[in-house]
Formats: C-alpha cells, structure tokens, sequence
C-alpha cells in the first residue's frame, strides 16, 4: 500500500500497475493478488491507509491547540500553517486525496473512498473552528481549504507564494467575521507577473491541433491513464502512424492535451460567464449552479493542476493556473452583491476558490440533487458578505 502512495505523489494513476506497484515494493505480481483480490481493492485500501494517516496529521494539529485561548483573530495564521504543512511536509499524502477524487472505481467502494476523505475535512474544520468562535461558518473554511490546498501544490517562489498564502488566509478570515478583505500586496505582485509571463500556445497545424483536442478530451473523460496514441488515433479517426509522427512519445502528447486542456477551461468559463444574467442575483445563482453541475464528472483542469505540481516541464502553466484565479470572478461577485464596493483581486480568488471547490465536492451528488445543493452553498457564501 506504501508503495501505491508513493506512485501517486511521483507520476499519479497513470502509473499504478500490478507491475509497477510489484517493482517499487519488490514483491511478486502474484502476492498482489493474493493479499487483496485485485488491483482496484489494493487502491481502495491504500486510499484507506493514506486517510488513516491524514486522520493522525489532523489530530496532531489540534492537539497543538490545547491550552491555546484563541479568537477569531488569529484564525488566518492557522488556516495558512495548516495548508502549508499538508502540502510540503505531507505531500504524498496530499497527492493521495487528489489523485482519490480522480479515480473512478465504481459503486459503494468508490463512493465510500471520496465520503471518507470528505468526512475527515469536515470534521478537522469543525473542531478546528470551534476552537477559534467560528463554528457556524467551518463549511466556508472546508470549501477554502479544499482548492486553496490545491493550488498551493503548485510552486512558483517559495517565498511569494508563502507570503500570498498568508494574505489569502486573512481574506479566508475576513470572509468568515465580516470584515473588509484586507490588502493583498504580494498576490498583486504575482498576478502581474502572470500576466506578463502568460505561456505562448504554440501554433500548431491543423492535424497537430486535432490530435491536441482529442488528447484533451480523453483527459477530461478519463484521466491521463486514458489518453494513449491508439486512442487519440481513434478519436480523431487518424492512422496511428500520424499521431507518432506529429507527438512522438506520450509526455509529448499530454502536454499538447494540458495546454487544450487550459485553453478550453479558460474560453469555457468566459463564455458562460458572459452569458449570465445580471439582472438579478438570484439570476446568477442560477446560472452559477448551472455551470458548476455541469463540470462534476470532468477530469482535465483536475488532471493538469497535479501534472503541473509534479512536471518542471509544465511549471510556465503554474504561475498563471495560482495566481490569475477570479479573472472572472470579480465581475460575478458584483453581480451577487451588486450593494458592495468593487471586488479586488483577493476578494475575486476566494470567491472562485469557493466555486472551484464545488464540483470535487458535489462529484458523487445524485444528478438531480447536485445543482439546488451546490446554488444553496453559493448562496450561504454570499449571505455571509
């Protein structure tokens, strides 16, 4: 099972094999099969034993509250260190959770695998802010948690991006007392770098395009573990012989899928974004529970943010995929509370923060179920501002 985790930190799903887990744990084939049945009970129990030792981690982190008399006030602090820590000195763990909410094992055994990385969170963020006065507001800072600890698995600087977690930690903070976003100078600093240094696509040729667009949507529907050159030559109805010669290996052919993959969330989101009533809020409720219901079962955005955590060859995507969150946002936030000053750029990421956080979370909803529940978090978002 440790060496399941340890393939999820170094090359995610796509390299789990019965051969592989064999060769990393110097055990036979065979024995896998012995011990549990088949690969995808050696995955469920490995997501298991990697919960277990969140569980441990989480406790580890309140006991280091005991005795602490704390207020709202030093919320942020906590909720930064708390991100900090998961993500670098827990790292394979957090590729576990990440690469858990990926895997797709059908029926009650996949469910209860997500139910129990869920469960977890939620019980951490509500003992934790119990501890801190803010209980009643603990699914806003599970939400926060959520994507936030995403992201900050993508390194840019060390010390700009530690320093933006912090200023993001305090929004988290003002958000759940009341109080006005505070500054955000460091996150300012890195949002225009990423705009200036925002990666050129290359121009590919008609057919390079195609096998790009396939690629991208083998991700989307099934990870990087499902994108291969006879699929992608089968998606786009090319000979397999094209596809070698215009992407020759597969680290070729995914990142020609991760920048489609980009460049369609990117033109996604504007469009239904601009297509959102701003006559009423209620109105952009809707059309936000449309959209986000929509994106639930999608991989590709999921897929490219841990490829860009773990692949220096994909790191000029990471600068923009941190720090230019809520390009839209801003604009969707006036809409929800048109009453409010304008939203600056911290105030945008911790609203799109929020939102990304909600097709992962709603992921295993019933279809009919996950649209009102997913309007009825936003809507508890915003009656909090």
């Amino acid at each position: 099972m440790n060496a399941v985790i340890d393939l999820w930190e170094s090359g995610g799903n796509e390299v789990v094999s019965a051969r592989q887990v064999s060769a990393n744990a110097a055990v036979p084939v065979s024995s896998i099969y012995h011990h549990f049945g088949s690969l995808e009970q050696l995955l469920v129990l490995a997501q298991e034993q990697a919960q277990a030792c969140a569980r441990d981690w989480c406790e580890t982190r309140l006991d280091q509250l005991a005795g602490f008399s704390a207020d709202a006030r030093a919320f942020a602090p906590f909720f930064a260190a708390t991100i900090d820590d998961w993500v670098h000195q827990q790292r394979r763990l957090a590729f576990a959770w990440r690469e858990g909410q990926m895997l797709r094992i059908d029926g009650e055994p996949g469910m209860q695998m997500r139910l129990g990385w869920r469960q977890l969170w939620a019980a951490f963020w509500q003992e934790a802010c119990d501890r801190f006065g803010l209980g009643d507001r603990a699914w806003l800072a599970e939400h926060l948690f959520e994507n936030e600890s995403f992201v900050h698995m993508i390194g840019w600087h060390r010390a700009v991006d530690r320093a933006g977690l912090d200023e993001f930690a305090r929004g988290v903070s003002a958000w759940m007392s009341g109080e006005p976003v505070p500054p955000a100078p460091w996150r300012d600093f890195a949002r225009t770098e990423a705009l200036r240094a925002t990666p050129v696509m290359p121009s590919h040729d008609g057919t390079t395009s195609r096998i790009a667009a396939a690629t991208a949507a083998l991700i989307e529907e099934a990870g990087p573990s499902g994108v291969t050159h006879r699929a992608v030559a089968e998606r786009t109805d090319l000979t397999l012989g094209v596809v070698s010669h215009k992407l020759r290996t597969k680290t070729d052919l995914l990142q020609a899928g991760y920048e489609a993959v980009y460049l369609t969330a990117v033109i996604r989101l504007r469009e239904h974004t601009s297509t959102i009533s701003p006559a009423t809020a209620d109105a952009t409720l809707d059309g936000l529970a449309d959209f986000m219901s929509q994106s639930l079962r999608g991989q590709g955005v999921h897929a490219l943010h841990l490829a860009v955590a773990r692949d220096p060859a994909l790191r000029p995507f990471g600068l923009q995929l941190r720090y230019l969150r809520g390009m839209t946002s801003g604009s969707l936030l006036a809409m929800l509370r048109p009453d409010r000053a304008e939203p600056s750029h911290l105030e945008a990421a911790l609203l799109s923060s929020f939102l990304s956080s909600l097709p992962r979370m709603h992921a295993d909803d019933a279809p009919g179920d996950a649209r009102p529940r997913i309007r009825q978090a936003i809507e508890n978002m915003v009656s909090l501002l």
